[in-house]
């Protein structure tokens, strides 16, 4: 995945649910943690799994938003969230084209 210039479009199989277990704009995820970029293209969210998962598949709830990737290792850091490899693809400042 090209982390300095992400594109997203919708797909029958994927949520656009931005808590939803299979949103489409996932970058990666590890352990109960993971990162996405918001639906309206803006930003880069730190979330974690909620314990009780449902019918539909595990659920996430939002943790913080970022814009630069220092922000988005200082709340890895301050959650204690495991850092994924592909933290060093993204770019320093986000930037990315969602289609709708």
């Amino acid at each position: 995945m090209n982390m300095h210039n992400c594109s997203f479009v919708h797909s029958a199989n994927l949520s656009v649910r931005e808590t939803s277990d299979n949103y489409r704009a996932e970058l990666f995820r590890k352990g109960h943690y993971r990162v996405i970029v918001c639906r309206h293209g803006l930003q880069w969210v730190l979330q974690k799994q909620r314990r009780k998962i449902s019918v539909l598949g595990a659920a996430w709830r939002n943790i913080g938003y970022c814009t630069t990737k220092e922000a988005l290792i200082r709340l890895q850091q301050a959650y204690n969230a495991p850092q994924h490899p592909f933290m060093d693809a993204l770019p320093a400042r986000f930037a990315c084209e969602v289609r709708q």
